[in-house]
């Protein structure tokens, strides 16, 4: 049923709406399911090329929850959502899972099928509420930092489907910045930040760390178990030219016009510079586990 990448089903820019969830904290970009916003969905495809080097991996003690609590491991099969460049992909193909990658961007496809490619992968490029799913095909269906794009409820019973009985929903986001760990970087990033987006709402529990409403979201319709959540908490080790790249992913910064986007970027160059050119930024990253319910 699936094709790969250059005989691909591409409707991402079709007529169907998906939709974004707008990032509430600029310096901490994360983001809420409970603000839309029609514009995001495909900004990644201007930058695909930076974007695939500006994202740090995620953390090892991850995968080791979903090869533990999941089954991730040879044999395995995992339908991943909004896969981007690959991030995540790598650590679930390493772990000997095969997955199929479901990633709506014309540009963030190709990168993702040339520069990991191997009989193990297989990309779809396709949003995951129009893309061809087999009932009962997956044991896993994952989701990093990508499930804030999709209409969970056109998505989560389609999901459900896609799954094998016992299956498991995972979805997680890394945070850059934690709130429960200051640094003088991070309060220094916070001014900066300020004055470039001065009307950005700051609340540390929007988005990923809203986990009551995260919960909600994820159980709707009575697909899935209610999630469990786990946080795992570790360091991005932040080089001038890195930060430059990291923060000029993500969407707020890209809506910058040129010459303010680059004063930005400078500035948080800088800010590394005056740490002494390293930074070890504390991360969050939370992720969800929930199972496909008994009755579906």
């Amino acid at each position: 049923m699936y094709r790969h990448l250059h005989h691909v089903n591409n409707r991402a820019n079709g007529s169907v709406g998906v939709v974004g969830r707008e990032p509430r904290s600029p310096a901490d970009p994360t983001y809420d399911h409970a603000v839309i916003d029609e514009g995001r969905r495909l900004s990644f495809e201007a930058r695909a090329d930076e974007y695939r080097t500006a994202r740090p991996p995620y953390p090892e003690a991850l995968y080791e929850i979903l090869v533990q609590r999941c089954g991730l491991g040879p044999g395995s099969r995992v339908l991943e959502i909004g896969a981007g460049t690959g991030q995540a992909t790598r650590g679930l193909l390493a772990r000997g899972a095969t997955v199929v990658a479901v990633e709506p961007g014309v540009r963030l496809a190709a990168h993702l099928a040339a520069d990991i490619g191997g009989d193990a992968l297989e990309v779809v490029n396709d949003m995951i509420e129009t893309a061809p799913l087999p009932d009962d095909s997956f044991d896993i269906a994952a989701s990093a930092t990508a499930f804030h794009w999709v209409r969970s409820e056109v998505a989560l019973p389609r999901l459900a489907r896609a799954l094998r009985p016992g299956g498991w929903l995972a979805v997680w986001w890394t945070v850059f910045g934690d709130r429960t760990r200051p640094t003088p970087f991070r309060s220094a990033l916070d001014r900066l930040y300020e004055r470039t987006f001065p009307h950005a709402p700051r609340d540390p529990l929007t988005g990923p760390l809203n986990i009551e409403s995260w919960r909600d979201e994820l159980s709707q319709g009575g697909w899935f178990t209610r999630p469990d959540v786990e946080q795992l908490r570790w360091v991005n080790r932040l080089t001038p030219d890195g930060a430059r790249r990291l923060f000029g992913s993500f969407p707020n910064v890209n809506e910058l016009d040129p010459a303010r986007r680059a004063v930005h970027l400078d500035a948080v160059a800088d800010l590394v510079r005056e740490a002494g050119g390293v930074v070890l930024d504390p991360c969050v990253t939370v992720l969800y586990l929930s199972r496909v319910a008994a009755q579906r």
